[in-house]
């Protein structure tokens, strides 16, 4: 049975006699697969610094194996659901066409919003600047072919689909359980906006602020359109950050 929480449909509790996973499994599961995948990048990057590899191609192959393993993580808790959730939790809702164009325009409308946002933070602080000029410097593509084309391929191809997996299909359907949809939206978008290593750096202001706002419309457009429209959204985000990392390179 389909019951609506907020108007984001989810599962019925089921009874008592049948088992299933509880509502802390389906909440920290995501979450603790986030901080495993986060560790297995870091990891790899260790791994490869002790065995004399150089930083830029450590750091390519950190990115692909912490998308990669938050996919296969991703995918195991999904697993873990009764085989109708599963079918719920990836859903496409309306004709795939449009979900997609609709995920990419609302993608695209999140870093319309990033512009007037980290100018205000860079006037309400001049610091701000410099430390995005740092990491800019830093998350830069190394020139090197191979490494460039895995992290370009972890950030438009793997991320959206783990993390979208991850913070939308299995946490925010979890959260939606026991909360009603804003609530549990602004605690996904929250939890996604942590996951990101860089968006610490900046000590959350503005990358982390506009990165929950980002979060926000992912879940929103994975309530209205399901989890192809969330993953064309957020890969039309990665693309641009994708191309922006070309051209400055």
């Amino acid at each position: 049975m389909i019951s609506v929480v907020g108007t984001l449909e989810v599962d019925a509790p089921a009874p008592s006699s049948t088992r299933r996973p509880g509502f802390w499994w389906r909440v920290l599961g995501p979450i603790g697969a986030t901080v495993a995948g986060l560790a297995v990048a870091v990891a790899v990057i260790a791994v490869l610094d002790a065995a004399g590899v150089g930083a830029d191609e450590s750091g390519a192959v950190a990115t692909v194996a912490g998308s990669a393993a938050l996919l296969g993580f991703g995918l195991l808790l999904l697993r873990g659901l009764p085989r109708h959730e599963r079918r719920l939790a990836v859903a496409n809702k309306g004709r795939l066409g449009p979900s997609i164009g609709i995920g990419a325009a609302a993608g695209f409308g999140t870093l319309i919003i990033a512009a007037p946002l980290f100018a205000m933070a860079e006037w309400l602080d001049p610091s701000v600047g410099r430390r995005l000029e740092d990491l800019a410097d830093d998350t830069g593509l190394t020139g090197l072919v191979w490494a460039d084309a895995l992290v370009v391929f972890a950030l438009v191809v793997l991320a959206p689909l783990g993390e979208e997996l991850l913070d939308r299909a299995l946490l925010l359907r979890g959260l939606a359980r026991r909360l009603s949809f804003l609530p549990a939206a602004i605690i996904s978008a929250a939890v996604f906006s942590l996951s990101h290593l860089d968006a610490w750096v900046l000590f959350l202001w503005p990358r982390g602020i506009w990165l929950v706002i980002v979060g926000l419309v992912l879940a929103w457009v994975y309530r209205r359109r399901g989890y192809a429209a969330s993953v064309a959204g957020h890969a039309t985000v990665n693309t641009i950050a994708a191309i922006a990392l070309v051209a400055s390179s």
